[in-house]
């Protein structure tokens, strides 16, 4: 017990930090990754080929490039505001609720733009959208009832397991698209992705059974509070009301 304590004292609640700032520039980064996944998929929907092939492999335009580098840049910024938070054990309200909510946005779109490009498998992507906004809404809402309940295993390999998949495809799958198996080494490729996507779901619901039980706890702690108060009052009422009519039926004293 005295560990734990010492532990818990030793951490610093930070109001505007290092770690911050590099959440706000991933964030950021991510502005402009928009812009060129946008321009892409225009792109590809008006029919420029933004690929040929080529005998050493497919051959992509910058816009892709591009937005591969901003993301492993977008990933390096969110292992240091790790690394400089778990050094400095600061925390703070904005990094407990926008770093997760940075990553989110990074992965996704990753995501998405991989899947523009027939990279990921888009089902993949889908599930993965779908179990980041329940366990995303869930804890945002936990996080304003003062709810706190710690990142589990199966979320932080999940995280490091995803970021290096699509670091990994983005990067290698243009190398092999003109492979006569192309087909079966993109599912190899995609395996980790599965595999995360795995870690993610199980990781979610993990997460939901805490936020639930610490929301229903902090809900039957407000419903106990608020009887007690109304039977106080109640009370306070009927003592009130017994003096009161004590009062009327005394005798009046002789004048």
């Amino acid at each position: 017990m005295k560990n734990k304590s010492q532990k818990k004292q030793k951490i610093i609640v930070s109001k505007f930090g290092v770690a911050n700032w590099l959440t706000v520039l991933r964030m950021l980064l991510m502005i402009p990754f928009i812009v060129f996944l946008s321009t892409s998929f225009g792109l590809i929907l008006n029919g420029v080929q933004l690929s040929y092939k080529t005998n050493k492999g497919i051959v992509l335009s910058i816009l892709y490039w591009i937005n591969v580098a901003i993301f492993i840049i977008a990933m390096i910024t969110d292992f240091l505001d790790g690394f400089y938070a778990r050094k400095t054990k600061t925390v703070s309200s904005f990094g407990k609720i926008f770093d997760p909510i940075a990553d989110k946005v990074a992965t996704t779109l990753m995501l998405l733009f991989l899947a523009t490009y027939n990279f990921v498998y888009i089902p993949i992507a889908i599930l993965f959208i779908i179990r980041d906004i329940i366990v995303d809404g869930t804890r945002v809402y936990a996080i304003k009832k003062n709810i706190e309940v710690s990142a589990n295993w199966f979320g932080k390999i999940k995280t490091i397991l995803v970021s290096l998949a699509l670091v990994v495809i983005s990067i290698g799958v243009p190398f092999i698209s003109d492979k006569s198996d192309y087909k079966y080494i993109l599912f190899y490729f995609n395996i980790p992705l599965i595999i995360g996507l795995l870690l993610a779901w199980i990781s979610g619901i993990i997460y939901i059974i805490k936020y639930t039980k610490g929301i229903n706890k902090e809900l039957l702690q407000s419903y106990t509070k608020n009887d007690s108060n109304a039977t106080n009052k109640n009370n306070q009422d009927q003592n009130n009301n017994n003096n009161k009519s004590n009062q009327d039926s005394s005798p009046s004293p002789n004048c």
